[in-house]
């Protein structure tokens, strides 16, 4: 079983992937680095999703997942991450996974670069058109969740 950490000053992430996931995965939630370390999981993380809210990045040096997903917004963690492979999320056009546009209810989130996901599966270049997700905070929160199903090979839509 795959062993997913989710850092985040909040339960709302955890609460969506585990209510689309189900046992699936093993989900660890924490708000700090050593929630994630090796000694507390047993072993290193197979995917760590950083939530846009996450605080004390630095301590991204200590872990070692095997995917990474974050915020591209914070330069210094994408540089700090420690990650076989990362992607990173957020409105700016050199992240992987961002926002096309918005519209009357729904959103279209878009694949800028293929990704491999947990499974080892090549997810290709593509949008989703869909319906804003009702007590998602933000635009970020969003797309976090998004690249979160994408990289657990859970079809977003």
């Amino acid at each position: 079983m795959d062993t997913v950490g989710i850092w985040s000053n909040s339960d709302l992430l955890a609460d969506c992937l585990k209510d689309r996931l189900g046992e699936r995965c093993r989900f660890v939630c924490g708000s700090h680095p050593a929630d994630f370390a090796p000694a507390a999981l047993g072993g290193d993380a197979d995917l760590l999703v950083v939530a846009p809210d996450a605080a004390g990045l630095a301590g991204l040096t200590v872990l070692h997942p095997r995917l990474a997903l974050l915020p591209g917004g914070c330069v210094a963690a994408c540089r700090r991450v420690q990650a076989a492979s990362a992607v990173s999320y957020g409105l700016g056009s050199q992240n992987t996974l961002t926002l096309s546009s918005m519209e009357e209810g729904n959103v279209s989130v878009a694949l800028q670069r293929e990704l491999l996901t947990l499974s080892g599966r090549t997810v290709e270049r593509q949008e989703w058109v869909l319906p804003i997700h009702r007590g998602v905070e933000t635009a970020d929160h969003l797309l976090c969740l998004v690249g979160a199903l994408l990289l657990l090979d859970c079809d977003p839509s």
